[in-house]
């Protein structure tokens, strides 16, 4: 029973640190960066915006979220990630 709770977790950290950050242009200007990586930083976030808007940008909003919790079966409880929500919507400038 132990190394199916092992590989459950495992699994659950490599599909959620495997997400790739990615940037959704929304109007000429305005973009949608999202870096939802698990072991990520928002500075992730803010490079991408970088790359994305060489002259600058202005923030619009930003969200820093990550979420853990457990989840109950017979025997044990098995620990699990609930969700990385990691983004910012900013407007370049021109």
């Amino acid at each position: 029973m132990g190394y199916q709770r092992i590989i459950l977790v495992v699994l659950t950290v490599a599909i959620v640190s495997g997400c790739t950050p990615k940037i959704t242009p929304l109007s000429e200007d305005t973009y949608l960066v999202k870096c939802q990586q698990m072991f990520g930083k928002m500075a992730d976030c803010v490079a991408l915006a970088k790359k994305q808007c060489p002259m600058g940008y202005d923030v619009i909003s930003a969200k820093d979220e990550t979420s853990f919790g457990t989840s109950l079966d017979k025997n044990n409880s098995v620990p699990y990630v609930g969700g990385v929500k990691r983004s910012m919507l900013v407007k370049c400038w021109r």
